[in-house]
């Protein structure tokens, strides 16, 4: 969504996610969308809350263990880039419960990010309707 609104309102889009939203909080500045700045600030500081697990769960490798009593332990890791040929390692683990907390926490902020990118769509007019020939 955010590389899509960039490239209607002739933006630049970063590669990388902090300076991705960066870019997005800057729509704000834009004539027109200084109503959507807080909206626009809060949901770019949410996606900030949830990068460390988005890193780890594009780039990293989870292991399970589940014990007799089936009590489930995820361990994840994956190597950060922290220089030129340098890494280093990073380790987390979670249980089965706080990962299902997770997640719906994302789908809920999810949810509130499409919301908002609807509603500048709509009402801005940035999405043109789709040409749809007579009788379909």
């Amino acid at each position: 969504m955010l590389a899509d609104i960039a490239v209607k309102l002739e933006l630049k889009f970063p590669y990388l996610v902090a300076a991705r939203l960066k870019a997005a909080k800057r729509i704000a500045e834009r004539e027109g969308y200084e109503a959507y700045r807080k909206e626009l600030e809060e949901v770019c500081d949410g996606l900030a809350e949830f990068d460390d697990i988005r890193k780890f769960m594009s780039h990293g490798w989870a292991d399970l263990e589940v014990d007799r009593k089936g009590n489930h332990r995820f361990s994840l890791r994956m190597y950060e880039r922290k220089g030129e040929g340098q890494f280093e390692l990073m380790q987390a683990s979670s249980t089965r419960e706080r990962l299902l907390e997770a997640a719906n926490d994302i789908n809920a902020y999810t949810n509130r990010v499409i919301n908002l990118f609807h509603r500048i769509y709509l009402e801005k007019g940035l999405e043109k309707p789709e040409y749809k020939p007579d009788g379909l």
